[in-house]
């Protein structure tokens, strides 16, 4: 089996390094300061030199076109971002699953945090937040502008049907007014039975300024969809060190196949439709600016006051079924029998139209900018619940709030950064939620930058918590609302290579499913301290990162966390081909301390607290070779190695191993017109 994938990766590879090899032009360099994704900006921790671009060591006769110049910008900030052309930690760039995210065991399959962090978005929400990791959200697309139309392509392939595929097109109609597109595509049958998962995930986005930057409409359509197939985790852990069991396919799981050997009767599906269109008009002061010998003119327009209307219109639909029901199963609500043809289905959905208008000011000018802003807002939810023998039940309700902002942007070095947010509902059944969110920053050319802020949320129950209705039975409870308040700050160290960040959350009335599968609510309040660091060595051609996160809960709260959790990287810069191709080879370790981690319960779809089984795994070694030609990215990752050493499987979740060693071949390939 690995013989057959290593020929096919080798099929794959060659063409595509072929066609590379006679590609033109490169994306010039960019600073970059964050992201996951192969499309998201440079790593900071990455040397600069080790990341620069092949054709930048070609001369200029060889090339007939300059590089694109592209950059990006967020929904909510005025920053400028550079996409990642780096190398170094390529590999990791695959897929949106960050390194202290941990899933059932499958690419896209339902996912947690491992690092400790509540969601604290007001208002109301459905609830079914495994799958939010993965998702395009309004505040993580991308508003781009380049000048010329740029392509992004990426693929992976792995063993069990994995795949992966990402693509964007961007391109500017005129200088200001940039249309893009995105779409990436996941699927992978796992190791394990009846694990299948795939995830499609899109958006539209489209940025335009009026030429006497007046008016500025951002416009977005965002689609997420997912599908997961349940097997209720494999019977006993034991089994993994058993040699009848070599094929983990075999193994016996909780959840017996329907007709079709290799598929669940069980399945959770969640969609999820965005529409977004955002307008502002403003008023100020207009200059002409005029070169030495006044040939050339520049027009530059600095708003004062202007006026915004946002329209979001959302719809977030949940799916579970189970076509061959086991009693035992659903025993956590009450004793049940089924006949030969029932099902079991719940079917929750909301939908949301979200108008808000606001004034805004403006202080300063250029980039010294100071941006305040003050406005009501208007929020329809309704909440639609299926139980198959009755007609649906529908719930409606209407909230209004009014929000805020004092914020400016650092755009360029050696300036200060502070942003004061608040948003408050007043009226509906939300009414009390709020977000307060307090931060300021500067960074340093030679040095680097530091951090500081507080947050303050008061948030309601989802509706999943609240209500919970299937064809077979019920569940209502009645919470009270959660509080979350932090404090936090980072340091990042240029010349040293180090980033060093704090976090301690004061949380209340936390809400969370036990282990007896009911929702419950700890009305103490606890807190979460958390350390985190990271710093990067160099000594010649090799390179050593390291990460590594502490956390430490106060009191008998209801949530169980790894003590430490680590990653290490050990990479050798490996020129060749005369320095026409740079490679990186190296191995990750990434490493836990025990704990006694959430359970998943695939009815809920979602992980719920335990205190009886403990992980201790072994650490996850991988070994990977990155390289990059002009304009493709590639690497072969050999993952999960430490079982060549031994034989059980990581356990991701309780019953959830993690996959088998195995080997990955992913790349990106930058196309310009």
């Amino acid at each position: 089996m690995l013989r057959r994938l290593l020929t096919h990766i080798l099929f794959c590879l060659l063409p595509v390094c072929l066609l590379a090899l006679n590609a033109r032009a490169q994306l010039g360099n960019r600073p970059n300061t964050q992201g996951n994704s192969n499309l998201d900006q440079r790593d900071p921790f990455a040397d600069n030199k080790d990341q620069s671009d092949t054709t930048q060591k070609k001369k200029p006769s060889d090339w007939d076109e300059e590089p694109a110049v592209i950059s990006y910008k967020y929904l909510k900030s005025e920053v400028p971002h550079f996409y990642d052309s780096s190398l170094l930690f390529f590999h990791r760039n695959q897929y949106r699953q960050p390194a202290w995210y941990t899933s059932l065991g499958n690419l896209g399959s339902p996912a947690r945090e491992t690092i400790f962090n509540l969601n604290n978005t007001p208002g109301l929400r459905l609830g079914y937040d495994t799958w939010n990791v993965y998702k395009y959200t309004i505040d993580s697309i991308h508003f781009i502008n380049t000048t010329r139309p740029y392509t992004s392509f990426s693929f992976m392939l792995g063993p069990k049907q994995m795949q992966w595929v990402d693509m964007m097109h961007t391109q500017n109609i005129n200088p200001r007014w940039n249309f893009t597109f995105r779409i990436a595509n996941n699927v992978s049958d796992g190791y394990f039975k009846m694990q299948k998962s795939n995830g499609l995930n899109a958006y539209v986005s489209s940025n335009y300024k009026s030429e006497d930057e007046r008016l500025e409409t951002k416009f977005a359509f965002i689609y997420n969809n997912f599908k997961n197939d349940e097997n209720g985790g494999i019977l006993a852990d034991s089994l993994l060190s058993n040699p009848n069991f070599s094929n983990r396919a075999s193994i016996p799981v909780n959840i017996q196949p329907g007709l079709r050997a290799s598929t669940s009767p069980v399945h959770n599906r969640q969609s999820e439709l965005q529409f977004f269109v955002q307008n502002n008009y403003a008023w100020g002061q207009k200059d002409s600016l005029y070169n030495e010998d006044s040939t050339n003119v520049q027009y530059r327009f600095t708003p004062r006051f202007s006026i915004k209307h946002v329209l979001d219109i959302r719809r977030v639909l949940h799916k579970y079924q189970d076509a061959l029901p086991d009693p035992a199963y659903y025993s956590f609500y009450d004793s049940m029998s089924f006949a030969g043809n029932d099902t079991v289905r719940s079917y929750q959905m909301n939908t949301v139209i979200d108008n808000r208008f606001s004034l805004n000011t403006f202080l300063g000018k250029d980039s010294q900018l100071v941006h305040i802003e003050a406005g009501i807002g208007f929020r329809y939810d309704r909440f639609s619940t299926k139980d198959f023998v009755h007609e649906r039940l529908m719930d409606d309700y209407g909230s209004s709030y009014v929000f805020g902002q004092l914020r400016k942007d650092a755009l360029k070095d050696n300036q200060w950064s502070y942003l004061a947010d608040l948003v408050f509902f007043y009226f509906g059944p939300a009414a009390g939620n709020l977000k307060m969110d307090g931060q300021f920053s500067k960074s340093f050319p030679k040095l680097g930058q530091f951090t500081l802020g507080a947050s303050q949320s008061i948030v309601a129950p989802t509706y999943q918590q609240g209500i919970f209705k299937s064809n077979v039975f019920e569940i209502n409870n009645s919470f009270s609302n959660t509080t979350n308040t932090q404090l936090y700050a980072n340091l990042w160290i240029k010349a040293l290579k180090i980033n060093m960040g704090f976090k301690n959350q004061l949380i209340g009335n936390y809400i969370y499913l036990d282990e007896s599968l009911k929702f419950q609510q700890y009305s103490t309040v606890f807190s979460v301290l958390q350390f985190t660091g990271r710093k990067l060595f160099t000594f010649g051609a090799f390179s050593l990162d390291n990460e590594v996160v502490w956390q430490q809960k106060a009191g008998n709260a209801p949530i169980n966390l790894p003590a430490f959790l680590l990653r290490h990287q050990l990479a050798y810069k490996a020129p060749m081909f005369k320095d026409r191709l740079d490679a990186y080879l190296g191995v990750e370790v990434r490493y836990h301390t025990p704990y006694k981690a959430d359970g998943y319960n695939a009815v809920f779809n979602q992980y719920y607290y335990q205190d009886n089984i403990t992980l201790d795994n072994v650490p996850a070694l991988s070994a990977f070779f990155n390289f990059k030609v002009k304009r493709l990215r590639a690497f072969v990752i050999g993952d999960q190695l430490q079982q060549m050493l031994w034989v059980k499987n990581v356990i991701n979740t309780p019953g959830y191993p993690a996959a088998n060693a195995h080997i990955r071949f992913g790349f990106n390939w930058i196309m310009m017109n």
